[in-house]
């Protein structure tokens, strides 16, 4: 099932109805224009709109005018970029697994960029922010609704072809695939390939989350890096040790070893 605006791309709805024919994805909402994907899959889970047999639910605007980051950043994008979002379930997630979610999208994307632009190499940032030669191209904002704690909403946004504008002062400035490879990609073929990662990826915490994080682990940024960040308002640096099993981020600092959890700590810059 898939609901769609008159505007939007047909090679967008084509590639839509491949993930919903494949069982991918249980259903769908393309608009030409919204404010956050995020927001509208976190409304319909506020109203309990959507039926477990319509799950995974993907929602994908071509233009995104008030789209949300990681830390309170916005993303305002135009149809050259892909953002989307991704209602999951994740209730039969063993709860001491559910902190890989954040980790497992990141390299999901990060598999799906290497796929299409073969033979690059695509780092991640703990905890999701995916970097190609050196700059950010895509993040992920995962949240939910407390009142309905089994499901997950996931949203990924991919710099394309043209480097969006970040209003929040000081955030990270982002590049584009294509500044990063001098190649130009398909925001379509980028979606399949991502949501289908995605998916498995869910699965793969569930049956294999060591090799999850044995992924995660080789493409780290930060592992060996002197970090400095803020834990619920402190200022603090440290050495980052490395990933512990359950996603949080291990870091000696001059007053020990600290566990950050990504909702905890804000990274402020590595070095």
């Amino acid at each position: 099932m898939i609901q769609t605006d008159p505007e939007v791309d047909p090679s967008g709805v084509r590639v839509i109805n491949s993930l919903l024919g494949d069982r991918v994805c249980g259903s769908a909402v393309y608009r030409y224009s919204t404010e956050s994907t995020n927001s509208d899959a976190l409304v319909e889970l506020t109203q309990d709109a959507v039926a477990r047999d319509h799950l995974p639910r993907l929602y994908i605007a071509d233009r995104q005018t008030a789209g949300r980051g990681r830390q309170g950043n916005t993303w305002v994008s135009r149809d050259d970029a892909l953002t989307f979002s991704l209602t999951v379930a994740c209730d039969l997630l063993a709860a001491d697994r559910r902190g890989l979610l954040s980790l497992a999208a990141g390299l999901a994307t990060a598999r799906a960029i290497e796929f299409l632009l073969a033979p690059v190499k695509a780092y991640l940032k703990w905890p999701n922010d995916v970097y190609l030669a050196g700059g950010k191209v895509a993040g992920v904002l995962i949240e939910t609704n407390q009142a309905m704690a089994d499901r997950v909403v996931i949203g990924i946004g991919v710099n394309i072809n043209e480097q969006p504008k970040i209003d929040t002062p000081g955030a990270v400035s982002p590049q584009s695939l294509f500044s990063a490879t001098g190649r130009k990609a398909s925001r379509f073929e980028l979606l399949d390939s991502i949501v289908r990662e995605l998916v498995a990826m869910v699965e793969a915490i569930q049956d294999s989350p060591a090799e999850v994080l044995a992924e995660f682990r080789s493409r780290c940024l930060l592992t060996g890096k002197v970090i400095a960040f803020r834990d619920r308002g402190v200022g603090n640096e440290g050495t980052v040790e490395g990933i512990a099993e359950d996603g949080s981020l291990l870091v000696q600092t001059a007053g020990g070893l600290r566990r950050c959890d990504s909702g905890e700590v804000r990274l402020i810059r590595f070095r």
